[in-house]
């Protein structure tokens, strides 16, 4: 359960924090050898065979058997150079959120030179500036002496009449919103459905007739936020595709995924892969170009990120020139310096009339996802090949998932079986091929949106941001009852309807 003593302010809001009690964090100070290391988190997991995963900057996530019947004292960190962080469980989806020394802080952009030296003047003995994010953002590190909290010292600088929000830099242990279980245009049946998966013909997003009007303009960027994107695939990497992309992670302008993962590269495959070029598959506006923004890395099973990267991604997108950003992912609990990235975004991206932001609702069959929640953006559930909302009992077999749901859902889009790029050579989810046929999830919908997007701004570029949001709502086929609903929105995107209402 929550802690009412354990939370941060969003938007004005108490967020109550819920800590964990089957993970715990430490981070060892300075170098420590591997057998000390190895009984530490062995005392601290309560486990002979404790399993650990390593998320850098000498921080160690633990799981732990039930409640922690082990707490670590002040005594015993310093024996063993040590720090215990604080774990919360941000949802239901159990996505971790770790408390480290950083907080983010925005001053309000009105305040002077001299106003913002008297400001950190008086924080001086607590906060130290870490790196500057803006002109006005900060990150800053609380300055450790005994008594030191950096819950209690955010929710202090935020309550300044000088600042704009301050909250913790949490670490994010986030799970990816896609349920893997494991010449092919006519395997795409979210694009031409003639019933080749077993499906209902005509159960697609009716592409093809968009087809005819525009395939995308090469003046229109699509943003894959995710975990990278393969800018070697070859049907991604072709004359005009890439523009220059960022990782968020390491902060330079290489996006291309590590290891294993290929989310991203999938996503970017469904929104723009090109067409038309006899190889692979075709994405929904094959003509457009494609940025890739990597925000985040795997460890373990999980996503390793925090706030900074993310809205930091966020903004690179809109910044380096993007007009649909393309987010398959959700964040656990709410950030306001993520939402303010999001809010920037639409505000001053396509130089002031707005990116059209695409967010995927969630795969746990229950409530809408932050930031997909948002009032902001696009929300996409999931349908499937027998037109029908993607459930634990929908027909496609896919019975370990279902889209999530709410009034905050704009559309749906095909998310089962969905053929699509994957990570080249012996890497990714498909380690004989350079494609994968099992993609899905709202991960796999959302992309699907932001193509349609990219497609009407391809024909009218001059739309605002809400104008697009509009013809998005409207260019829909309902599934079931006719009208708006809380698990399609209002119906599948139908992509020949946008560009002619476009």
């Amino acid at each position: 359960m929550p802690d009412s003593n354990l939370f941060y302010w969003y938007d004005g809001n108490k967020i109550l924090l819920n800590p964990s009690t089957s993970k715990r964090a430490v981070k060892f100070i300075g170098e420590t050898d591997g057998f000390t290391k190895a009984n530490t988190i062995k005392l601290l997991s309560n486990s002979e065979a404790a399993s650990e995963i390593d998320l850098g900057n000498g921080i160690t996530l633990l799981n732990t058997s039930g409640i922690n019947r082990f707490h670590t004292t002040k005594e015993f960190e310093n024996q063993n150079n040590l720090k215990e962080l604080m774990v919360f469980e941000a949802d239901a989806n159990k996505n971790l959120m770790i408390l480290t020394d950083e907080i983010i802080l925005k001053l309000k952009f009105d305040i002077g030179n001299a106003e913002k030296d008297n400001f950190f003047t008086k924080y001086n003995d607590r906060i130290k500036i870490k790196s500057q994010v803006n002109e006005d953002t900060y990150v800053v590190a609380v300055i450790e002496i005994e008594g030191s909290n950096t819950l209690e010292i955010a929710n202090e600088l935020n309550n300044d009449n000088r600042v704009s929000y301050a909250h913790p830099n949490f670490i994010r242990s986030l799970k990816p919103l896609f349920s893997p279980n494991d010449p092919l245009f006519n395997k795409q049946w979210a694009l031409k459905n003639d019933g080749q998966t077993g499906g209902v013909s005509g159960n697609d997003i009716n592409v093809t007739v968009a087809w005819t009007y525009t395939k995308g303009s090469d003046k229109i960027t699509i943003a894959i936020i995710d975990e990278g994107v393969d800018y070697f695939h070859e049907d991604l990497n072709v004359s005009g595709k890439l523009v220059t992309g960022y990782d968020a992670v390491t902060a330079t302008d290489n996006p291309n995924p590590e290891n294993d993962d290929a989310h991203g590269t999938a996503c970017a495959g469904i929104a723009a892969g090109a067409g038309n070029n006899s190889t692979g598959i075709a994405g929904v506006a094959p003509g457009c170009k494609i940025l890739g923004i990597r925000i985040a890395k795997t460890v373990g099973r999980n996503w390793l990120t925090d706030d900074v990267k993310i809205a930091d991604g966020i903004e690179q997108a809109y910044k380096r020139g993007a007009d649909v950003l393309s987010n398959s992912w959700a964040a656990g609990s709410v950030s306001m310096h993520i939402t303010q990235a999001i809010r920037d975004a639409k505000k001053f991206g396509r130089n002031g009339k707005g990116c059209v932001i695409c967010f995927a609702a969630g795969n746990d069959n229950g409530r809408v996802s932050y930031p997909g929640n948002l009032p902001e953006v696009i929300t996409v559930a999931a349908c499937n090949e027998f037109g029908e909302r993607k459930a634990l009992n929908s027909k496609d077999g896919e019975t370990w998932w279902g889209s999530n749901y709410g009034p905050e859902i704009d559309v749906c889009a095909p998310g089962v079986h969905i053929t699509t790029t994957d990570i080249t050579g012996s890497k990714g989810y498909n380690k004989n091929d350079n494609y994968t046929d099992s993609f899905n999830g709202t991960s796999a919908a959302t992309p699907h949106v932001a193509g349609v997007a990219a497609l009407v701004l391809s024909v009218n570029p001059n739309l605002t941001v809400k104008e697009v949001e509009t013809i998005l709502r409207n260019a829909t086929d309902d599934l079931g009852t006719p009208g708006f609903n809380q698990y399609t929105g209002f119906g599948r995107i139908n992509a020949g309807k946008a560009v002619g209402l476009a």
